[in-house]
């Protein structure tokens, strides 16, 4: 029986060649769709899901209530990770971790800036990183120990065995190799070249003891047997027990850190995970939107197949048998569609991994994928094939042997609705793409309040520390740049912040998070800022610059200064004077607004200096004089510059990657409808070449055929339009939230989505329309 169905399937298949070849590309596409965006989708849910500890892994997090809000942040003090291990019991270890940072290592001659942390021994217990050199118990037995990724052994030592090999951090301390890690896996939040222990960072004078400086990432291991509300109700008050900080603690599984990553007012809120719910539903529709093409196409030709139906019947197959053949011929459609699927995503993974920055891959070899995969294919094929089997097995043989076929007035009502249906999920996702686009670049467009032409930055090293006045010199006079300025962080971000700073007329209740930057000298010349009262800050014309501030706007409305220029403002138990008063410049998210921003004079901190390269020569030819004046005074660091307008470009990844996985599933869901409205239409026009051919008889011209065969069409589409573009406009107004710098939803925007939407549609349908009126009526009527 079941080789008999497979057969007559075929037949049916290779009888139809054109509509068989639009069902299978349909399928075939939404399948594949479908496949790469749930690969997507288990690799951004795998992050971290591989430690064997996972449930009792957690981020310490801070939480406090400023004015009525409460806020919560992930850095907290450097003391916590001891205190917590040595005072609760609940906790079975601790590890703190500096985010990574460049670290000068050196093997004999060859020295290489490696992406360096600082963890505590228990990070090798806690987290499932296999060490394919040392013992997770002695790798730290030492403070100068150091761990090295494979990838960075490589770079180092070539094929040498590197453990016990010397090497010198920073040009100064000398460390003994004691692990190798093996590489990071991409999905995992942990990624670093190199590890040194707390107890080295403690032995250079790093650590401190000051529960106000939230610098460190804490992570806690919790017995087994403890439950979290017990370790979240103990852990709470920790801080506010050996500080006089109002913050209270919190726990944030590792488990679900990648996806939920912020808190709204206290309340775990949707990161990452929004994206992941949006994507799967796109997933979803893209499938829908194949299964509506081969239920159109199967019911429009249900009069082809009404005798065959009919002869079925009379001969004494029932309706269970006919149902089962045609779910039969479904499912043959939609297995070559899941193989040529799998054929295709294949040879897509390369690019979409390049494109996301994924890892993703095509588990053949594993026993789930097909587990799920084969169900998953199975399921297609009954949605595709159930309503053409319901329908077609429905009708009466008395009524087919007649010539007449059963209601096909609801036939083609149906069709519309699933027509509408496919074209108002087509009409959400073009709104989509255009709403994301549009964010991005409005954002791209702003006024960033600083000039990124040929300015670059750099690391600050010890040596180049003690020798800066003479390098600044030389490059300057160089004609290499016009302009350097040291800084406490890169332009492109804020590396500090406090609620500690106060000033004349400072309500003491309010607590105000406020920005910290640094400078030295012609930030607003070397950044292309732009004073807008009082001066710049230059410690080589002003001794007494070395205490003095500048302010940005928002710090200036938020201080509500009258005459802010010699007003004094504390920080750090010092005096600080304000010289001027700086136009607001981008410095973190493009897509939010301005913070309020303090920068500091000398008597601040400096980890970057800035340079303006010189418009006189190439870049080339400047990059050439400051690494040789470079070398001169750091010889042993490498010359590792940044472009400050790559820097910047990299703040729109994010964004542009669910821009361009918007454009790519929404271009395949249009690609998939107009699929299905080509074949409807085609067979439509087959359906009435009698029709039209008798019209053009009568004089009907081509014009006339050709909106006769389109405009029930349009209607269909811009009924789908009607309905698509408030869900649309709803959806994209959630998205547009989360940032605080963003377009207004227009009626420019979906007045542009209806018109791409019914351009696309008429384009589909007039090809076959126009093939129609322009036919030979004479063979239509002579039935040629």
């Amino acid at each position: 029986m079941f080789t008999n169905y497979v057969k007559i399937a075929w037949r049916n298949l290779w009888r139809n060649k054109e509509f068989s070849f639009i069902n299978i590309i349909g399928l075939t596409f939404g399948i594949g769709g479908a496949v790469l965006i749930l690969l997507w989708i288990q690799y951004e849910r795998s992050f971290d899901q591989f430690h064997e500890k996972k449930d009792q892994l957690f981020e310490v997090w801070n939480q406090a209530d400023f004015n009525g809000e409460i806020s919560s942040w992930g850095w907290t003090p450097k003391p916590l990770g001891p205190v917590l291990g040595a005072d609760q019991a609940e906790v079975a270890a601790f590890t703190r971790y500096q985010t990574p940072y460049d670290m000068l290592l050196k093997y004999q001659v060859k020295g290489i800036n490696q992406q360096t942390v600082v963890i505590d021994p228990g990070f090798f217990t806690m987290f499932d990183f296999p060490l394919i050199m040392g013992e997770k118990d002695q790798v730290f037995a030492k403070p100068e120990s150091l761990v090295l990724t494979e990838s960075a052994v490589k770079r180092l030592f070539g094929d040498e065995n590197p453990i016990g090999k010397e090497v010198v951090l920073e040009n100064q301390t000398s460390l003994i190799v004691t692990g190798v890690l093996a590489d990071f896996p991409s999905n995992t939040k942990f990624q670093f070249d190199a590890a040194i222990p707390w107890a080295l960072y403690k032995q250079l004078g790093f650590e401190d003891e000051f529960w106000g400086n939230n610098s460190v990432i804490t992570y806690i291991e919790l017995h087994p047997e403890v439950s979290l509300e017990t370790a979240a109700a103990n852990i709470k008050g920790v801080t506010k027990k050996y500080s006089k900080e109002p913050v209270d603690l919190i726990l944030h599984p590792l488990t679900i850190a990648h996806l939920y990553d912020r808190y709204e007012n206290g309340v775990l809120a949707e990161g990452k995970i929004k994206m992941i719910k949006l994507f799967f539903c796109i997933a979803i529709l893209i499938i829908l939107i194949a299964c509506i093409n081969f239920m159109n196409l199967s019911t429009a030709r249900s009069e082809k197949r009404a005798k065959e139906i009919g002869i079925r019947k009379i001969s004494g197959a029932g309706r269970g048998r006919l149902i089962l053949q045609f779910i039969g011929e479904s499912m043959v459609t939609t297995v070559i569609a899941s193989f040529l699927a799998l054929l295709i995503v294949s040879l897509l993974i390369p690019h979409f991994n390049n494109l996301m920055g994924t890892s993703i891959n095509l588990p053949f070899g594993g026993s789930i994928f097909w587990i799920i995969y084969i169900p998953f294919v199975f399921l297609i094929g009954i949605i595709a094939g159930s309503y053409p089997a319901l329908f077609l097995s429905s009708l009466l043989p008395a009524k087919i042997l007649k010539g007449k076929t059963s209601s096909p007035k609801s036939a083609f009502s149906l069709r519309k609705v699933l027509v509408v249906t496919q074209f108002t999920f087509a009409a959400i996702l073009i709104a989509a793409t255009l709403v994301v686009k549009s964010q991005i670049d409005f954002a791209q467009s702003r006024n960033a309040g600083y000039d990124r032409d040929q300015l670059i930055y750099l690391m600050m090293s010890d040596q180049l520390r003690d020798k800066y006045e003479s390098f600044r010199a030389e490059v300057l006079s160089s004609g290499a740049a016009t302009s350097l300025t040291r800084t406490m962080s890169p332009i492109s971000e804020t590396w500090s912040n406090t609620w500690g700073m106060s000033w004349e007329g400072k309500d003491p209740d309010v607590t105000i998070t406020i920005d910290r930057y640094s400078t030295d000298a012609d930030l607003s010349k070397t950044l292309g800022l732009n004073i807008i009262e009082g001066r710049d800050i230059d410690i080589y014309q002003y001794a007494t610059d070395s205490n003095a501030v500048l302010l940005n706007e928002a710090a200036l409305k938020l201080m509500d200064f009258e005459n802010p220029l010699g007003q004094l403002i504390k920080d750090n138990n010092k005096e600080w004077k304000v010289v001027g008063i700086v136009e607001d410049f981008v410095v973190n998210s493009p897509f939010h607004q301005v913070k309020p921003l303090v920068i500091f004079g000398p008597k601040a901190w400096f980890n970057v200096f800035h340079l303006k390269l010189s418009p006189s020569n190439s870049v080339a030819e400047n990059l050439a004089k400051v690494e040789q004046i470079f070398d001169k005074y750091s010889a042993d660091f490498p010359f590792d510059y940044t472009f400050v307008d790559q820097d910047y470009a990299n703040k729109f990844q994010s964004e542009q990657r669910v821009s361009a996985l918007t454009l790519w599933f929404s271009g395949l869901a249009i690609f998939i409808s107009c699929m299905g409205l080509f074949g409807l239409a085609a067979f439509m026009a087959e359906q009435r070449l009698k029709e039209i051919s008798v019209r053009k008889v009568l004089g009907a011209s081509s014009a006339n055929l050709v909106v006769l065969l389109t405009s029930d069409f349009i209607k269909l589409v811009a009924i789908s339009l009607l309905i698509g573009i408030p869900i649309a406009w709803y959806v994209m107004n959630i998205w547009l939230e989360n940032f605080n710098y963003r377009i207004e939803l227009g009626v420019g925007i979906f007045g542009l989505v209806a018109l791409i939407t019914l351009l696309i549609a008429l384009l589909t349908v007039s090809s076959q329309a126009l093939k129609a009126a322009w036919s030979n009526p004479i063979k239509a009527l002579k039935g040629d």
